[in-house]
């Protein structure tokens, strides 16, 4: 289990950059927190392209919350990925329900992943690489648009 003991931290001595890192993980602290216990009114429409790379989006970060426990504080984040990958498998649904909390999650967590492939540097001969990290960041960039 994760220790979350609160430090101090001298503002003055971090970079702007530092500070911004700080103050976006503890956001995603507070929002993984709340995942799970609210109400799923807000609906999110998808087509059938969004809802497959949606589905291929959300395995991935399962993998991350794979080794917790029943009583670990993220079990409420891997049932909603379970919840939001069965949902999205359906052939017949077209529509995701979350609430807020979730849905900024899963904002959160596709802008960090743009942010990322955005960032990466390859070799002139990775050239395919490139290619397909330029265009799943495209992909992430446009569901990004629906949620």
């Amino acid at each position: 289990m994760i220790n979350m003991k609160a430090t101090r931290v001298n503002p003055g001595a971090l970079s702007p950059m530092e500070m911004n890192n700080m103050s976006s993980m503890m956001g995603m602290m507070n929002s993984i927190q709340k995942i799970g216990k609210g109400k799923r009114k807000y609906t999110i429409k998808l087509d059938k392209t969004d809802k497959k790379l949606l589905v291929r989006f959300i395995n991935e970060a399962k993998k991350q919350f794979t080794d917790t426990a029943s009583n670990s504080q993220y079990a409420g984040v891997y049932n909603f990925l379970t919840y939001i990958t069965d949902t999205a498998s359906k052939k017949e649904t077209t529509e995701i329900k979350m609430s807020f909390e979730e849905q900024e999650f899963i904002k959160r967590m596709l802008q960090d992943s743009v942010r990322g492939m955005e960032k990466m540097q390859f070799f002139w001969y990775q050239f395919i690489r490139k290619f397909t990290v330029k265009m799943l960041t495209k992909q992430y960039r446009e569901l990004l648009k629906k949620f």
